[in-house]
């Protein structure tokens, strides 16, 4: 019987296991996201999550009373309210507002986004022939950009608006990381000379 070899990941470059940091890092983050979006969204109480995704279809019985007593339409307004009406104003703030659960969510999708297209360049970037410090710069930059793309929205949204700068320069970093990644990769891929 063969034995199954494992590789060690400790034995792997600094680079690679800066990549597995930050992918485990990122993917963990993205996945706490989805728990908070859950639970701003949903709950977390049985009684709550059976209100939500139970089956909310008319019973026979129900269906029968509504067909023999009929229902009364409620009547909806297409149009803007007057800005003169009492609440408009704070109406508009209101949803002009992303919500904790909005925020949320969109963390967590954008996390797992951002693991995958992590461990995608940052695996082949590991594998190309720059110097393995370049490659440890990458792939920490391009990980530590994530988290504080999506950190500095959540910041800018519950803190302060001071910190929308940190998401402008994330994504600076992001796109420049991403940038030498993906020529880094071509590179070796199609034109760096190979020794016969």
């Amino acid at each position: 019987m063969t034995q199954l070899t494992i590789f060690p990941l400790s034995k792997l470059t600094f680079s690679w296991k800066m990549l597995l940091t930050g992918y485990v890092l990122v993917l963990v983050s993205g996945y706490l996201a989805a728990v908070m979006n859950a639970i701003l969204a949903v709950g977390i109480e049985p009684a709550v999550i059976a209100d939500h995704y139970g089956d909310k279809s008319l019973t026979s019985s129900e269906q029968a009373t509504l067909e023999s007593q009929g229902f009364v339409e409620e009547e909806v307004s297409l149009d803007e309210p007057e800005k003169d009406e009492p609440g408009h104003e704070m109406h508009a703030m209101d949803d002009d507002s992303i919500t904790p659960q909005a925020m949320a969510q969109i963390s967590h999708v954008h996390l797992f986004g951002f693991a995958l297209i992590l461990i995608s360049i940052g695996g082949l970037t590991c594998l190309t022939a720059l110097p393995e410090a370049a490659k440890t710069i990458l792939v920490s930059l391009l990980f530590i950009s994530f988290l504080s793309d999506i950190g500095s929205l959540n910041l800018t949204r519950f803190v302060s608006d001071g910190f929308a700068w940190l998401t402008m320069l994330s994504g600076v970093l992001i796109g420049i990381c991403l940038a030498v990644m993906t020529i880094s990769v071509l590179w070796d891929l199609w034109l760096k000379p190979t020794k016969d």
